[in-house]
């Protein structure tokens, strides 16, 4: 699975069966701030990566996250 088919299988995980697309705003998805942190932690755990509260904040939209995964993935 690449990058892409495994954030949209944690974003499903959270989301429960809402569609999604790059530009979506978190916001828009329905995620109060408990089900953020708690996707965020997954993809940490999913992608073996840690984010920093500055990059949390940060993640606006599903592109933003999805950029974010391949830029730490990368280093």
């Amino acid at each position: 699975m690449n990058i892409e088919e495994r954030l949209k299988k944690l974003f499903d995980k959270t989301i429960k069966g809402k569609e999604i697309n790059p530009d979506m705003e978190l916001k828009e998805l329905g995620l109060d701030s408990l089900d953020t942190v708690e996707l965020i932690m997954d993809i940490e755990e999913e992608f073996g990566i840690e984010f920093e509260n500055d990059e949390m904040l940060a993640l606006k939209k599903v592109s933003d996250v999805f950029s974010a995964i391949e830029s730490k993935i990368q280093k």
